[in-house]
């Protein structure tokens, strides 16, 4: 995964925030924020995962999915990575446009999926107004990495 954060813009100041899916992802990124001085965000969607998460040095959030937003203090983010099993969730359409919403213009989406769920993933994004959707293979696993259209259709 660490390729990844590769995506992550190489300028100061940069915004980052992660929907983890355990500690371990939590604490790579966070590795990689600390030592390019960027600012990182790390929301957990269950009580139990905000728990785990508690060790990082990273601003932890609890953000439960059926919260109306999902920014605080509204924030809004050059890159937004999701390692968190977009299937478990109830709404996975509002949860797309929740983030669009926190977003900077032309921001970075890296979503991590089961190979299965590529093209479903992709026609949502694309309902949603995100562009630029390219599919990164990384083991068994795929990162599908969009942008946020530059503010053409309201979310």
């Amino acid at each position: 995964m660490k390729e990844l954060f590769e995506i992550i813009p190489k300028l100061p100041g940069v915004r980052v925030y992660h929907f983890a899916k355990d500690r371990l992802s939590c604490l790579s990124l966070e590795e990689f924020c600390q030592e390019k001085g960027h600012y990182l965000e790390v929301a957990a969607l269950t009580q139990e995962l905000f728990e785990e998460l508690q060790p990082c040095q990273a601003k932890i959030r609890y953000v439960p999915e059926t919260k109306e937003r999902y920014n605080q203090r509204s924030q809004m983010f050059d890159t937004v990575f999701v390692t968190y099993d977009i299937t478990e969730l109830q709404d996975p359409e509002q949860y797309l446009r929740k983030i669009y919403r926190m977003m900077k213009n032309a921001a970075d989406l890296i979503i991590i999926i089961d190979e299965e769920q590529k093209e479903a993933l992709q026609k949502l994004l694309e309902e949603v107004n995100y562009v630029a959707i390219n599919p990164i293979e990384i083991g068994d696993k795929v990162a599908l990495t969009a942008k946020k259209m530059h503010g053409w259709a309201r979310v």
